[in-house]
């Protein structure tokens, strides 16, 4: 994580520089010091201040990532994540990881060609771990999936999903072979319901709310989702409660995607009878 914040990876070499002189002077100020305590004194001060520094580092990341998930500020989320793109992270998961939080902010734009290319710009890397690399390809076909699904693109959409599910029965096997506690989930339900109402005009409006029904739902996540949601009541004729759910996604976003589109279904609605 430090990689993402140089001043955080700057200031940990200076503190420790520092901290080691200070070390030193110690050592030649009380000769009689004992060496291995000094020692231990150096090792634990020089973790502790590596620690800091690496906490210091996630919680910036996570107030980025807050930006975007909660505060709905995609346009600064970008202006300061964006940049994390020319890191180019040896890690192979914050690599990933990086590419797949910007997509997710060009989708909630609607710029889901950006986010698509992206997306398949990313080379998963064969680590020591196989099931690293396939949770990796999992997640981009199930964002790639999404994405498709939201421009409409049945065909694209159709054969993403089929991939996913491939990769989704591998990952499942795997966790077969290990303790109950040590193991996975992996879900498809979202973009399964989201296919099904394009392509038959229903969806199962309860399992599409299991994605946005826990408190700690992502308010992105939660508008997005709710979009879908409004669009099955559209499709069962259910006009009360797609309103109520579209003027809230227009007052939550109303400056991305998901909001813009809720404007256009709400102004696509026929006119109501007038009452006599």
């Amino acid at each position: 994580m430090l990689t993402l914040f140089p001043k955080f990876k700057k200031r940990l070499i200076l503190f420790e520089i520092l901290y080691i002189a200070l070390m030193v002077v110690l050592y030649i100020l009380k000769p009689g010091a004992n060496s291995i305590a000094m020692l231990l004194m150096l090792l634990v001060g020089a973790l502790l201040i590596a620690a800091a520094q690496y906490i210091n580092a996630v919680n910036a990341h996570n107030r980025q990532l807050n930006r975007l998930y909660n505060q709905l500020d995609v346009e600064g989320f970008l202006k300061e994540y964006e940049p994390h793109l020319k890191q180019n992270p040896s890690n192979p998961n914050l690599y990933t990881m990086i590419r797949m939080h910007i997509s997710n902010a060009y989708a909630a734009q609607g710029r889901f060609e950006d986010a698509m290319k992206l997306l398949s710009s990313i080379q998963v890397k064969e680590g020591k771990k196989p099931e690293q690399a396939l949770i990796s390809r999992y997640t981009i076909t199930s964002n790639l999936c999404y994405c498709a699904e939201q421009m409409g693109d049945i065909p694209a959409a159709k054969e993403y999903l089929d991939e996913l599910h491939r990769l989704k029965k591998q990952l499942e096997d795997i966790q077969e072979t290990k303790p109950m506690k040590q193991r996975m989930a992996f879900s498809s339900e979202l973009n399964d319901q989201c296919m099904a109402l394009l392509t038959t005009g229903k969806a199962d409006i309860e399992k599409l709310k299991t994605q946005v029904q826990q408190n700690n739902t992502q308010q992105l996540h939660r508008v997005t989702t709710s979009l879908w949601i409004a669009r099955a009541y559209l499709a069962e004729q259910n006009r009360r409660e797609a309103e109520t759910l579209l003027g809230k996604i227009v007052k939550l976003a109303p400056d991305l995607y998901p909001g813009k589109e809720a404007v256009r279904l709400l102004a696509s609605l026929p006119a109501k009878p007038a009452e006599e």
